[in-house]
C-alpha cells in the first residue's frame, strides 16, 4: 500500500481562521462451499469477486521479507481456510468468494512461480473459490543481478547519476529497496515480457483444469500491476525518470515541452506493456486490472486553496509519482486503483470511468479504513458502505487488504476479520443490494475561484466595516469547511462576496 499518499496528513487553513480539513473477531462458522447451480459460461452473466489478497513473501529473500507481510498461516490453503470458514460461504455464480496471492516478482524464480500458481489453481479448484494473482511490476528485482546496470536503472538527472534505492512508504517510517528501474529500459522490457509469458503460460494451464471442471469463472484475473510510478531517489528525495526519458530521445538541451506529462506517459506505456504482454501470452484482456494509487486532485486543489501564500512540495504530478488516475486505462485491461477512503477519490474514479462509456473495473487494494487513520488508532467505516460504494458503481473485484496480516491487534487485520466485516461479506455474496454512503460535496472550480476572491477582499472589509454583518455567516463557513459540504460553503462564500459588494 502507498503510504505517501495515504499518511499526507495536509491541513487546510481557510481565510487564515481554525478552520481545518485533514485529508489524509471472526465468529467461526461451519465450512461450506456449496454454491447455486453453475450453468454454461457462454450464457453467464459477469461474476462479481470479493477476494482477500494473501501475501507470498520469498523465504530467502530479505528485502521481500522486511517489507512484504508473511501468512499468517502455514500455507496458502490453510490461509483460504480460514476466510472460508469464517464467512461460511463461498457464494453463487455472479458473486463468488476469492483469494489472490501475490506479489509475483522478478525475485521469484521461475520453477517458485509454477509451483504458487498450479498450486493456487488447485486450491481454488478443490474448495471452490476464486483465485487471481497479483504481480509486482518492478519492485522487487535484486536477485536479478544483470538489471544492476546504470542503462537499467534510473537516473536523477541527465548526467545519469544513478538512484540510490527506491522509497516505500509502507509505513510511517520509510524503508528502501533496490534501485527503481528504468521502466523502458530494453532489458527491462524484456524481462518483464519473459515474466508475462510465464505467468500468461501458467494462467491458460489453470484456466484449461478449471473448464474441464466447468468452473471457468474461478479465475477472477490478473492485477498486472502494484502501484507503479517514477519515484523519488531515497537518499536525496530528487525525482527520477532522466534515463527513461533519455530514451524516449529526450536530453539536457532537448528536453521535453512539459517534463511532468512525459513522465506520466513512460508510466502509461509501462502500465499498458505489462498488460499486453500478459494478453498476448493468452491472458483474456477481461481478465487483466492494472493496479495505481493517486491523490484525489481535488484534495491537491484544497491544499492549495487553504496555503494561498505557501507553495506545496511538487505540483501535483510530482505528488502522484506521474501516476494521475487516468494512466490506469488501457486498451489491453480495466482500471483498477488502491481505494482506501479519502474524499474525493471515489468521485474521480467515477468521473474517469464515465468519460469512458462505464467500462468494469477494480479495487485492487483497499479496506475500510484510512491508513492516515489507522496509525492514530481511529476506527474506519463501514464494511457495508466500503464495499456499497464500489460494488454498486461498475467495480468487478475488489481486493482486501489485512486478512491475517500481522497480529490480531494490526488495525488492518481488525477491520478485515471483524463480524461487522463478515456480515458485510455475507451480504454481498447472498446477491443482496448493499448500503452505500452519501455522495459527498465535491467543491466545483467557481469554489475555488470565489474562495481565493474572498481570501483578498474579506480582510479589507473587515478592516472598515468590522464583522458584524459577516460574522454568523463565517461561522457557518467554517461548519460546513469542517463538514467538507463544498456546494452549501460555496452558497455561503457567494453570500458573504454580495455583502462585501455592497
Amino acid at each position: 500500500m502507498n503510504y505517501k499518499l495515504l499518511f499526507l496528513g495536509i491541513v487546510v487553513i481557510l481565510l487564515g481562521a481554525g478552520i481545518f480539513f485533514f485529508f489524509s473477531q471472526h465468529a467461526t462458522t461451519p465450512l461450506n462451499t456449496a454454491e447455486l447451480p453453475l450453468v454454461k459460461e457462454e450464457s453467464r452473466a459477469p461474476t462479481h469477486y470479493l477476494a482477500f489478497q494473501i501475501f507470498t513473501p520469498i523465504p530467502d529473500d530479505p528485502t521481500m521479507n522486511r517489507n512484504i507481510p508473511s501468512l499468517a498461516k502455514s500455507t496458502i490453503a490453510d490461509s483460504v481456510d480460514d476466510i472460508i470458514r469464517a464467512i461460511g460461504t463461498v457464494g453463487g455464480k455472479d458473486r463468488k468468494l476469492g483469494f489472490i496471492p501475490g506479489p509475483l516478482s522478478f525475485d521469484h524464480t521461475d520453477d517458485q512461480i509454477r509451483t504458487l500458481m498450479r498450486d493456487s489453481f488447485s486450491v481454488a479448484l478443490e474448495k471452490n473459490i476464486a483465485v487471481g494473482f497479483h504481480v509486482d511490476d518492478s519492485m522487487f528485482w535484486g536477485q536479478l543481478s544483470y538489471l544492476n546496470k546504470i542503462e537499467n536503472i534510473e537516473w536523477l538527472d541527465w548526467n545519469k547519476t544513478p538512484n540510490t534505492g527506491r522509497r516505500l512508504d509502507w509505513s510511517s517510517t520509510p524503508t528502501k529497496i533496490m534501485p527503481q528501474l528504468c521502466l523502458n529500459s530494453p532489458t527491462v522490457k524484456a524481462g518483464v515480457k519473459k515474466r508475462a509469458s510465464l505467468i500468461a503460460e501458467e494462467v491458460k494451464r489453470g484456466m484449461e483444469t478449471l473448464k474441464a471442471a466447468n468452473k471457468k469463472h474461478l479465475f477472477l484475473g490478473i492485477i498486472a500491476d502494484w502501484e507503479p510510478r517514477i519515484g523519488v531517489d531515497f537518499d536525496t528525495g530528487k525525482n527520477l525518470g532522466y534515463c527513461a526519458l533519455t530514451n524516449q530521445g529526450y536530453s539536457a538541451k532537448n528536453p521535453p515541452a512539459d517534463i511532468d506529462e512525459a513522465r506520466v506517459d513512460i508510466v502509461k506505456e509501462f502500465i499498458d506493456f505489462w498488460a499486453k504482454s500478459l494478453a498476448d501470452g493468452g491472458v483474456p484482456d477481461k481478465k487483466i486490472f492494472s493496479h495505481t494509487a493517486f491523490i484525489p486532485k481535488v484534495a491537491f486543489d484544497l491544499a492549495q486553496f487553504g496555503n494561498p501564500d505557501k507553495k506545496l512540495p511538487g505540483s501535483y504530478l510530482e505528488m502522484v509519482n506521474f501516476t494521475p488516475s487516468r494512466v490506469s486505462f488501457g486498451e489491453h485491461h480495466y482500471a483498477g486503483f488502491s481505494t482506501y477512503p479519502q474524499f474525493g477519490l471515489l468521485e474521480e474514479i467515477r468521473d474517469e470511468l464515465a468519460k469512458r462509456d462505464n467500462p468494469p473495473w477494480a479495487s485492487t487494494e483497499g479496506t475500510a479504513i484510512d491508513p492516515a487513520q489507522a496509525e492514530k488508532g481511529r476506527a474506519g467505516v463501514p464494511m457495508e458502505t466500503y464495499l456499497g460504494n464500489m460494488f454498486n458503481h461498475g467495480a468487478v473485484l475488489v481486493n482486501i487488504f489485512g486478512w491475517g496480516v500481522g497480529p490480531s491487534s494490526n488495525p488492518f487485520r481488525k477491520i478485515a476479520e471483524s463480524g461487522d466485516a463478515v456480515t458485510a461479506y455475507r451480504k454481498f455474496l447472498r446477491g443482496e443490494k448493499l448500503q452505500e454512503e452519501t455522495p459527498v460535496q465535491i467543491p466545483s472550480p467557481q469554489f475555488f475561484s470565489q474562495g481565493r476572491r474572498l481570501q483578498k477582499e474579506l480582510p479589507v472589509y473587515l478592516k472598515e466595516h468590522g464583522p458584524e454583518k459577516v460574522g454568523v455567516l463565517y461561522t457557518t463557513l467554517g461548519e460546513q469547511m469542517n463538514a467538507q459540504r463544498y456546494t452549501d460553503a460555496e452558497k455561503t462564500i457567494d453570500e458573504i462576496l454580495k455583502i462585501i459588494a455592497k
